[in-house]
């Protein structure tokens, strides 16, 4: 007996490994299509069973006649357990087999419907197809949608259940591994009553071996079923979009469901009207009602007191809940007929949309009508929720009152009161029940046709696809340019009267202001380069006078432009009043040495301290002024290099101005004569020398002086003036005229004496002269 008790929970544990999966791993619904099952390893698995569950009886029957020797050792309890797990084991053993003949039943199913479904290539009826044929197709698909829905969650449930009997049966089978063992190290294991223990707990085991393989085949089936519900939808699914596609909605069926849907939002509304009236009535009578409880005298009060201590109400206690009742069973039905009328609305709404997408090119339309239907299915939700849960609440109310009215006792009161309370609560149940099928139809439509169209935007080709990806990116660059950054305050006076509002600054308006400041700053910077370059050709003065103006254009004619920038984008120009500290922070420590260089130029511009072709000498560098800008002046040396200088420099430093009042600059020449030259004929050579010199004025002539009587010359100093406009490089000219004095000295035979020094010696003796013979090797 022992043994084959160990040979019959061997044989459990093969039929659980054998199965298609193991207990530990869940398998996800969506990969399940293509699942197929050995019949023979059914049918192996059927037998094996039976045979199982036929020892099972066996070993039942035997215990019932008192023949069986296993109890043997076991106490009375212990042997009622034993019988009640060998009841279990059976029961598994049956629900087992159950399981898998509901396998093979839809494994079969399955089986004959895969070829059927690939070989289906349309209705035998050619197309167009009725509005009705199409609805009632994608009904079926909708229909197919919740019995799915209802099988993932039962094989959720299933999958929760294996897993907790899989630790249960993990953690038992630890617990029966030490009983052996126990057993085993026992001093007599042989005994009866170890026997007996041995046998009981492999019983046990047994058991619960059997429940978890029984449960894992049923998770099989209900693998195999939600498999086989995913490929009748994909069936159903190919026959709804072949009829749509195939039967758009035609413009005039549209109009038949829009006047249809007309007619019964007149009875909707006529209906509510007639609920309306009848709830205002129902608060009057309500309203009495409570004033008549309030009057009632105070032995009808001792007696209410008692009714309410006791079993029953009063009647006029019990009449006032029955009014209560009906008041918001009206309430709640009004609430409802007003959804309903909502929900003629959108169906009209759906009808337009199905219309558009069934004739709409543009991909893009079919996004949009998706994206409406998501919105409008995101809004059923919560109405759903409300109406189920309201629907539900009525029933339990209404279970309860039925259940008392069966139960009636004198003691509850009017029985009549009771009725009206069940009418009205049937009536509400009814409306509700309106209210959820309309909820559920509504849901339906929206859901086939967001299926239809999300078919279509997947079969779109490559140039659909590309016109909707660019009006995509159009809709973004609109709804960026919308974006809004800030709201401005803006006040107008109309008729005498202030009327505040807000401007909103988008992004769109600081880019259309930026579009227009570039172009009017590129034209003013053009028209303000071509003016300068016609300046520069004027005289320095007029250039001064001209370039100040330009300037002060620019300046006037930027304000213009960022004020019409503003204005033309309806930016109001309080503007400013909002960035004031902003820009005054900036122009405090960012612009602070370019608003001071800007003004330092109209300051020299104004002044005409410093024109265009000035020379000028700033730190000891002589340059000429050949432009003056806004930030700084732009000079170029005699040697050739371009320097710029800042505008405030001219201000703040001092700058020597060789020709700020004329042109005329005067140089002077020194040069001595030996002692002993006649002074006038020297004097008469040096004014020659300047005088042939072509770049020196006549006027004034140049004068020579007798300057000083010098140690070892007569000082001679030759005076001449030079226009700079023609040669500003002065020690050119002065150059040339010392060479002409050369020159001239060198045909007369004067002589330009060198500088003489006397050196003395105070020494106390005498200097030693020696004479030294050359080194002969030197």
């Amino acid at each position: 007996m022992r043994t084959r008790k160990i040979v019959n929970s061997i044989g459990c544990l093969l039929i659980l490994l054998l199965q298609n999966e193991t207990l530990v791993a869940k398998t996800d619904p969506n990969a399940l299509t293509n699942r197929s099952i050995d019949t023979a390893s059914l049918l192996e698995r059927q037998r094996a069973l039976n045979n199982k569950h036929r020892e099972v009886l066996t070993q039942l029957a035997t215990l019932a006649k008192g023949e069986a020797n296993i109890l043997a050792g076991a106490e009375h309890s212990e042997a009622n357990e034993f019988k009640r797990q060998l009841n279990l084991l059976a029961n598994a053993y049956e629900t087992h087999l159950d399981a898998l003949s509901k396998l093979k039943a839809i494994q079969d199913a399955r089986q004959d419907f895969q070829p059927n479904a690939q070989a289906w290539a349309g209705f035998s009826d050619p197309p167009p197809y009725s509005l009705a044929f199409i609805q009632d197709q994608w009904q079926q698909v909708r229909l197919k949608d919740r019995e799915i829905e209802s099988a993932r969650i039962e094989l959720a449930m299933l999958e929760a259940m294996v897993e907790s009997h899989r630790q249960a049966f993990q953690l038992s089978s630890q617990n029966s591994r030490k009983t052996d063992e126990r057993l085993e190290s026992s001093s007599n294991p042989d005994s009866e009553r170890n026997r007996w223990l041995k046998a009981f707990n492999d019983i046990c085991k047994q058991q619960q071996e059997a429940r978890l393989a029984s449960l894992a085949t049923e998770r099989e089936a209900r693998q195999e079923n939600l498999s086989y519900l995913l490929e009748q939808r994909v069936l159903l699914q190919r026959k709804a979009r072949l009829s749509s596609r195939t039967s758009p909605l035609l413009l005039a069926e549209k109009n038949l469901q829009i006047k249809q849907l007309e007619v019964s939002r007149q009875k909707l509304d006529d209906e509510t009207a007639q609920t309306l009236e009848q709830y205002q009535k129902a608060q009057q009578r309500v309203q009495q009602m409570r004033e008549q409880l309030l009057l009632a005298p105070k032995h009808m009060a001792s007696d209410i007191s008692d009714r309410i201590n006791g079993i029953g109400s009063s009647p006029l206690q019990q009449a006032l809940d029955t009014a209560m009742i009906e008041m918001d069973a009206l309430a709640s039905n009004l609430k409802v007929l007003r959804l309903l009328a909502q929900a003629t609305e959108v169906n009209r709404q759906v009808w337009e949309l199905q219309y558009s997408a069934d004739h709409a090119k543009d991909l893009q339309i079919v996004d949009a009508v998706i994206q409406d239907i998501d919105i409008g299915l995101q809004r059923l939700t919560p109405w759903r929720e409300y109406l189920g849960s309201d629907l539900a609440t009525v029933r339990s109310r209404l279970d309860a009152l039925e259940k008392r009215l069966s139960e009636w006792q004198g003691e509850y009161g009017n029985r009549d009161q009771e009725l009206r309370k069940l009418q009205a609560y049937h009536r509400q149940e009814t409306l509700l029940k309106r209210g959820v099928a309309e909820a559920d139809q509504l849901e339906a439509r929206l859901r086939s046709l967001s299926d239809l169209l999300q078919w279509r935007h997947d079969e779109a080709d490559a140039m659909q696809r590309l016109r909707l990806s660019a009006n995509q990116a159009i809709e973004m660059a609109e709804s960026l340019s919308e974006f809004e950054l800030l709201t401005i305050d803006d006040t107008i006076i109309a008729d005498g009267r202030e009327i505040s509002g807000k401007r909103r600054v988008t992004v769109g308006k600081i880019v259309h202001m930026l579009a227009i400041l570039s172009i009017g700053f590129w034209f003013i910077g053009r028209l303000a380069r071509y003016s300068r370059e016609k300046v520069v050709s004027w005289q320095s003065a007029q250039a001064s006078s001209a370039l100040l103006g330009l300037r002060l254009f620019s300046l006037t004619a930027v304000i213009a432009i960022l004020v019409f920038a503003l204005v033309s984008v309806h930016i109001p120009l309080t503007v400013f009043t909002l960035l004031g500290g902003t820009l005054a922070i900036g122009v405090g420590f960012g612009a602070q040495n370019l608003l001071n260089n800007f003004i330092s130029g109209l300051i020299l511009l104004m002044e005409r301290s410093i024109k265009m072709g000035d020379i000028v000498e700033v730190e000891g560098i002589l340059s000429r002024v050949s432009h003056i800008g806004s930030r700084c002046c732009q000079v170029q040396r005699f040697d050739g290099i371009d320097m710029l200088i800042p505008n405030s420099s001219f201000l703040e430093k001092t700058v020597t101005n060789w020709t700020l009042s004329d042109h005329c600059l005067r140089l002077s020449v020194l040069v001595g004569v030996a002692y002993g030259t006649p002074s006038t004929q020297a004097m008469a050579l040096v004014k020659r020398a300047a005088s042939e010199h072509p770049q020196v004025m006549t006027m004034p002539e140049p004068e020579v002086y007798l300057q000083d009587f010098a140690a070892d010359a007569l000082s001679l100093k030759l005076d001449f003036w030079i226009d700079l406009q023609i040669q500003p490089n002065r020690y050119r000219i002065m150059s040339d005229v010392r060479l002409r004095i050369e020159q001239l000295f060198a045909e007369a035979n004067i002589v330009i004496p060198f500088q003489r020094r006397d050196i003395h010696l105070d020494v106390v003796k005498p200097l030693k002269v020696e004479m030294v013979k050359a080194n002969s090797a030197g």
